[in-house]
This record gives structure tokens, sequence and C-alpha cells, in this order.
């Protein structure tokens, strides 16, 4: 196919001093947008007194978003404990959805997009953020004290992020379920982008049309590839950034589906293998799990499962990348499988509506235990939602070590690790 030319976008430069602009229309409120002078952290600069971290230092903390409380949560994990929640909204009458996040230890920062719901949420998986008419905002503040270093303009229903290896560039899907129902006859108009972003200057450098609905995203060890789940394509979007232009290639999950908004597979969440030649996609509507072989540029379909009882999300790896560990919703599980074929289930652990409601990732702390994302009770009437928690899980047996209490609908976790 043609490559896809990026979309121009006019640079904003921060002024040398801090200034304060009024943007008014967001969900009919006014914003608060602040930008500051500093393009980064670093060694976390004059402006901070007091680090917001235990007294481990920040090789000990994890930090955690919380999609329905406008926060991050910060974890000390050798204390087992909940450290601290902070703010990290733009709007202050508005549901901001913080989402994923990522961080970039050496300029002292990190990044989230935030996704503002609409008032009503339709049913589907995750349309919380899904079905949005409000552009989202992609946020970048100081790891010492959360303040606000910049922020930029994304689409509506902005979903997964990801950093380049060497932190300069930012890239983020949409999930944008509301634009894919409202250009049924236009299957290009259907297509939701992917923003490239300049983490220095904090502006869109490219805007290219992937795919319907995308959401979970990993980019290739070297850097010159971003992999996206492709919802209402049932398809893995290959998005090559070699050369001038990005271009695209969408690699489906059997046969191309009949309607973007009746897929059959519903492709969600992604996870990259250690050694970067496999990226894992689970499916929340065909509830497989399935995977694509990066140096033969297809699926391995004798590396398919449907024995995880419920719909994969995002998964961790060991560290020699011979097992995963899966969240399943609808079973409210994690399993352990083997990464070779044939995929085997080597164990499967249910939990307690006390202990997890909902996991939706696993990540490999720093510590060498399993963290379980789970999202708890959410929806829209607040006074049912209940806070999620994140479970340390032992390797062995996977049983639980810690149990953290975080906000409402946390979304991700993410450890403050130097770049590779």
């Amino acid at each position: 196919m043609q490559p896809l030319a990026p979309t121009p976008w006019r640079a904003r430069r921060a002024p040398l001093v801090a200034s304060l602009l009024i943007v008014m229309g967001l969900a009919g409120c006014g914003e608060e947008r602040v930008v500051y002078d500093r393009p980064d952290a670093a060694a976390w600069g004059p402006r901070c007194e007091r680090a917001s971290l235990p007294d481990g230092g920040i090789g000990n903390v994890a930090y955690v978003s919380n999609s329905l409380m406008n926060s991050v949560s910060v974890l000390d994990l050798a204390a087992g404990q909940t450290f601290a929640t902070r703010p990290v909204a733009v709007g202050p009458l508005a549901e901001n959805g913080p989402h994923h996040l990522a961080l970039d230890v050496a300029a002292g920062v990190f990044y989230s997009p935030l996704s503002f719901p609409a008032p009503a949420i339709p049913a589907g998986p995750h349309a919380e953020h899904g079905s949005a008419a409000t552009p989202g905002v992609f946020v970048k503040r100081s790891l010492c004290d959360f303040r606000l270093l910049g922020q930029t303009d994304l689409d509506p229903n902005p979903g997964d992020l990801v950093l380049s290896p060497d932190g300069r560039t930012a890239y983020v899907s949409h999930f944008d379920l509301r634009r894919a129902l409202a250009n049924t006859g236009s299957p290009d108009a259907q297509r939701s982008n992917l923003l490239i972003i300049d983490t220095a200057t904090m502006t869109r450098t490219a805007t290219v049309p992937v795919c319907v609905a995308a959401h979970g995203m990993t980019v290739s060890p070297d850097g010159r590839t971003v992999f996206m789940a492709c919802y209402g394509d049932d398809a893995l979007g290959v998005v090559s950034l070699d050369g001038p232009r990005p271009s695209v290639r969408l690699v489906h999950i059997g046969q191309a589906p009949t309607s973007a908004v009746n897929p059959t597979h519903g492709p969600y969440a992604l996870g990259l293998s250690p050694d970067g030649t496999t990226v894992w996609v689970g499916c929340t509507v065909s509830g497989v799990l399935i995977a694509y072989d990066v140096a033969a540029g297809r699926f391995d379909e004798a590396r398919l499962t449907r024995r995880l009882g419920g719909k994969a999300y995002f998964p961790g790896f060991s560290p020699d990348g011979a097992t995963m560990l899966v969240p399943t919703q609808g079973r409210d599980s994690v399993a352990r499988i083997t990464t070779r074929a044939p995929l085997t289930v080597l164990q499967q652990v249910s939990f307690e509506a006390e202990q997890c409601v909902l996991p939706h990732q696993v990540a490999l702390g720093p510590d060498g235990l399993y963290y379980l994302v789970c999202e708890g009770r959410h929806g829209t009437d607040p006074a049912l939602n209940q806070p999620g928690t994140v479970l340390a899980l032992n390797p062995d047996d996977l049983s639980v070590v810690r149990r953290f209490t975080v906000g409402v609908f946390p979304d991700a976790i993410v450890f403050a690790r130097p770049r590779p």
C-alpha cells in the first residue's frame, strides 16, 4: 500500500517565562492550560523543593493511573503500601480520564494521555474511553513534584501510549469507537490516528491514519516499528517509521470483518516479548490470544489459544521470555502460559472479589514480583464505583504477597526504570 503522509501540525513553542492560557469550550467549561519555561525536569530543577518519593527513592516506586479519579497513585514497593495519590487533571470541572503512562527517568518526567469521556457511556468493552467527542490532551509532568511541564491536544478518545527507546518521541493511539460509528459508510473516515509527538517541544509532528479504533501499542526495540491493536479491523497495525514518512500495513486475524463496528475478534491489548521477536495480541470479543512473528511478518497460528476462559488483556513476561502471565476478564484470573508452541496453560489463579475485580495488566517489577492491576468496579454511577487494586504476586506460585488499594478504574502500572 502507499505510504501515508503525516499531517502538518503548527508547533506551539513555550515562552521563556511561565504563561497562563485560558481556552474555552472543554466539555462546555473553561480549561486552564499552563505552559512552563522548563522543557523537562532533568535533575528535577530548582522549582522542586521536595520530591514526592518514599524513603527508598525512585528505584523503589511504581506509578498507577486512576482513570476515573483524575490521579496517579505512587506505590512504595518495599513497604507494600500506597505512598501518595497525586492529581493530574488539566480540566478542573471535567473527568480527565488519565489512562496509560510512560516514564523517562533520565529526564525526570512522565507522560499520560487524558481522555475526556462522554457524559453517557454506551455498552461495549472499555467504551468509557471510546465514546467521547471532546479532544484528548497529552501531558508531561515532573516526577519530582508532579507539576505540569507541557501539554498538547490529541484526537478524541486517546488510548495507549508508548515512548521511543530514546524517549524523544511519544506515540498515542485512539480507541475512537464514536468515529467508527459515525462514519459507517466511509471506511477511510472510520480509521483512527496514530499521533507522533516530539517530547522535548511537546508538539505533534505527524498524524497517521492507521485503522478502526486502535488501542494497545508497543514499539520495536530498534524504534523503527510501532505495532497497534486494531479493534475494528480484526488486525494488527504495523507502522514502519523508516524513511521520511510512516507507512502502514494491516495484518488481519483470519478474514477482514464485514463491519468495522462488529468485529469477530476485537484486538485490544498488546504485549512485546522480552527479545522483541513476538507481539502478543489479546482479543476482547473472541477471547483469542495469538502471536505475531515479527521476522516473518505474519500471525503464528501454532501459537493461538482460546483456553483462558476469559478475555486476554495486557500480559507480563518472565525474564527469559519462556512464559507469560495473562490477565483475563470474565473470569477475574491470571494465567501462566508457555510462549512456544503448543501454547500450554501451566497455571491459572482466580481471585475473590475483595482481592481483584477485572484484571487488566501484568508487569514484572524490579523486585522480581509480578504486579497485577485490577480495575475494580466502575461505571457511570459514581455511587457504585469502588477503588481498584494492585496485587504483588509471587513468581513461583502466583500467591498474593502484597495488596495495594489505589484509585477508581486503575489502568496501568509503570516502574521507574532507566532506559536500556
